[in-house]
């Protein structure tokens, strides 16, 4: 037991600061992963990618990015119920006109583990997915983003690891979080040179209390329908000051169809109280493929979501496009992605697309809206 308490006290330490650690690293560093047990006890897989895009639209045609990324996920096993689980992430851009051509982002390290046969523990940088919609973000605000390539990436791959403390009960059907937040992170935003830069009034850097703040959630998995109850205090995405909210997400299938829906309801002392909501519908009829459409009103604004997708070939090409709008009549911008995914092999997979950004009375979508792309992608999966 003493074997886990400090191993979960160096995990947390280094999670804490992982962000001081993460500029330690240089251009030149190398980075030895030694497996040292059994190798049943050691697993590592993740993907090794190189990605580009063209900005066909601009000026000056220029490809403004040429990326070489790294996503390398390791798990130990110390006994049958105790696990460490990490998440690195790093990439060298080519071509860039911003100074950050490098990083090397330590996502998530974590312990986790079991209390009883009803009670897990995790404990680390993690990540913890509030709600049920997969294109826009209502109750899911307990980890920051990566919001420097703005609609070109999912959110489900946008998420940044935060240090908490996560203790799980289970009983029947229903399943209950309480977490103790250890670490203010906030969102990654495009730099000066980037084509998604504009100026921020966004605090430098963030607050560094050890308890940040805390959040609880029930859900249920009931028989063709989920749903959750979420509140937490904490220090908002990219603020110095903290707020309450009080959430609700459920959804219910209906034969092919998936209906869902979120609220969520924030306080605070300096800005006027606000209720986020969103409803969503997911239709499953289609052969090999699906279609939403979801629709929020979200910090006093309209934001509309469609999605298809089908998959061709034996699952092995997937089309997907993706439009997100926003105001009420459309009138403030949005984008549209269309892109295949294609597996070459089991270790081998391609992505192809284009990304076109919609103008509008908004003024960040004014500032992009020249920035269209055509992107490509290799990756290697281990």
């Amino acid at each position: 037991m003493l074997k886990k308490v400090l191993i979960a006290s160096l995990l947390f330490s280094v999670a804490t600061y992982g962000d001081e650690f993460d500029d330690e690293f240089g251009d030149d560093e190398v980075i030895e992963i030694v497996q040292t047990k059994k190798k049943d006890d050691f697993v590592y897989y993740g993907s090794l990618a190189y990605e580009t895009n063209y900005s066909y639209k601009q000026k000056y045609d220029e490809f403004s990015s040429s990326k070489l990324s790294l996503d390398l996920k390791l798990e130990y096993l110390l006994d049958d119920a105790t696990k460490i689980k990490s998440n690195i992430k790093a990439y060298k851009d080519f071509h860039t006109n911003t100074n950050d051509t490098t990083d090397f982002n330590l996502n998530e390290l974590s312990i986790e583990g079991k209390i009883k046969d009803n009670v897990d523990y995790k404990v680390g940088r993690q990540i913890v997915v509030w709600g049920k919609s997969d294109n826009i973000r209502i109750t899911d605000i307990l980890n920051p983003l990566d919001k420097t390539m703005v609609g070109m990436i999912d959110i489900k791959d946008l998420r940044l690891g935060r240090v908490m403390s996560k203790l799980d009960y289970y009983s029947g059907s229903w399943s209950f979080s309480g977490i103790v937040l250890h670490e203010n992170r906030y969102s990654m935003m495009p730099t000066l040179g980037s084509d998604y830069y504009m100026p921020y009034s966004y605090p430098q850097e963030p607050n560094t209390e050890l308890f940040s703040g805390v959040a609880l959630s029930a859900n249920a998995s009931l028989e063709g329908q989920d749903i959750s109850f979420y509140a937490s205090h904490q220090y908002m995405d990219n603020s110095t000051s903290k707020s309450d909210m009080l959430g609700f997400a459920y959804n219910k299938v209906f034969g092919n169809y998936l209906f869902k829906t979120e609220l969520a309801y924030f306080h605070n002392d300096i800005t006027d109280a606000k209720t986020d909501a969103l409803i969503g519908l997911e239709y499953n009829g289609i052969d090999e493929g699906s279609i939403s459409f979801e629709v929020a009103n979200k910090d006093d604004d309209i934001q509309y979501a469609i999605r298809f997708s089908q998959s061709y070939i034996n699952n092995t090409l997937d089309f997907t496009a993706l439009y997100s709008g926003f105001g009420k009549n459309l009138e403030d911008g949005g984008f549209a992605r269309v892109w295949f995914d294609y597996d070459i092999d089991d270790e081998f997979s391609s992505s192809f697309g284009i990304i076109t950004y919609q103008d509008g009375e908004n003024l960040f979508w004014k500032n992009i809206k020249d920035n269209d792309k055509v992107f490509c992608n290799l990756k290697y999966n281990f």
